[in-house]
């Protein structure tokens, strides 16, 4: 025991309030860099942007099986009417260089549909992707993020072929970081408050998938987390201050991919039934 009396009136450091690792703190940063540089664009320069970071299904598509363009200027509808003529100069625009522009597999995470979407995903990703940043280090973390943003555009893809409509968001890359982070902070004995120190978070033994799904606080959040998802993508519920629907198909693809691809970037302890 310290001879000084000071030492032992001392309390314990306080824990910051916004204890973020830097990894989620400049992603965040980027992303909020990226829709306020999106704000000083006029309506078209900003299209010419979301062409070339957006994931477009139909653009992929018809690298793929360019044979399919009539049936693409087939589902747009009547041919004469406004929106018929809307969507196909749309098309045109879209797809004017006949590529695939496969980066936008991953550079659509980047884009957000209004600021509304894009603190919704910063809360989510603050909340779930900082245990899993801190457990996998900055690399493997951001690994994570991209396979599971590309995984999610792929199942919206298959999901959508034809679709003209972009598809924006980081929505699938934080599920993916949702479900590597139920592998590991529904482990009994785990709460939330101790989440935020590096050597903490990877001492918590994974639960193996085969397990997951006998913990009961982890099956209740995934249960919850894909019916709300369902519901939102279905248009059942409302979304406030929104008009444009929850791409729910990016959201599943990039949690099914967080939830197999976390074992293999983890370096953590499991644990042993």
């Amino acid at each position: 025991m310290s001879a000084n009396p000071d030492d032992r009136l001392r309390l314990p450091p306080r824990e910051p309030i916004l204890n973020l690792p830097a990894a989620v703190v400049w992603l965040i940063a980027a992303l909020v860099l990226v829709q306020g540089a999106r704000e000083f664009l006029d309506a078209y320069d900003d299209f010419v942007v979301m062409s070339w970071l957006a994931f477009v299904p139909a653009r992929l598509s018809l690298w793929l099986e360019p044979e399919r363009l009539n049936e693409l200027v087939q589902s747009l509808g009547t041919s004469g009417s406004t929106e018929f003529g809307q969507r196909l100069q749309l098309i045109r625009l879209l797809l004017a260089d006949g590529g695939p522009r496969l980066w936008t597999l991953v550079s659509y995470g980047l884009l957000h549909g209004s600021w509304l979407h894009l603190v919704s995903n910063v809360v989510w990703l603050a909340a779930f992707g900082s245990p899993v940043a801190r457990r996998l280090g900055t690399a493997r973390f951001l690994n994570l993020m991209a396979l599971s943003t590309i995984a999610g555009a792929l199942l919206h893809w298959w999901s959508r072929e034809l679709d003209v409509l972009p598809l924006v968001g980081i929505s699938a890359g934080v599920s993916g970081a949702t479900a590597a982070a139920i592998r590991f902070v529904f482990s009994p004995g785990v709460h939330f408050g101790g989440l935020g120190h590096d050597e903490a978070v990877r001492a918590i033994p994974a639960e193996p998938l085969g397990s997951l799904w006998r913990n009961s606080r982890a099956l209740l959040f995934i249960v919850i987390w894909f019916v709300t998802n369902i519901l939102f993508g279905a248009g059942l519920v409302p979304i406030l201050g929104e008009e444009t629907s929850i791409a729910w198909e990016a959201h599943i693809g990039g949690f099914v991919a967080g939830l197999l691809l976390f074992p293999l970037l983890d370096r953590g302890p499991i644990r042993r039934r």
